[in-house]
């Protein structure tokens, strides 16, 4: 199961599938007064992000033991560069918690 994620506020917290599918969601009650939309697009990006670390993980997974890019690439799945973008577009200049293998980059 995936690891929560946390927005840069600490407002919301997403745990979703691989593929992004929201399977907890959880509001702090300040987010309620935010606009329907802002909430919808920052519980989006959330889920999003949350799916490209699962997927991150598991290609890590996957060529630890022994598929190569041939194997994977049906899979589709996100790249250590393709989350680095995505992590500078959800928290930007705010402190957040990286994925993993942030420091392996």
């Amino acid at each position: 199961m995936n690891q929560p994620l946390q927005s840069p506020s600490g407002g919301i917290v997403v745990v979703t599938t691989e593929r992004g599918l929201p399977t907890a969601i959880k509001l702090d009650r300040h987010q309620l007064k935010t606009a329907p939309a802002h909430l919808a697009r920052e519980i989006l990006a959330l889920c999003q992000l949350s799916a490209k670390r699962a997927q991150v993980t598991r290609r890590r997974e996957l060529t630890a033991r022994g598929f190569g890019s041939t194997a994977l690439a049906p899979l589709k799945l996100t790249t250590e560069a393709e989350l680095a973008v995505a992590e500078a577009e959800v928290f930007g200049g705010t402190e957040f918690e990286p994925h993993p293998s942030a420091g392996t980059r």
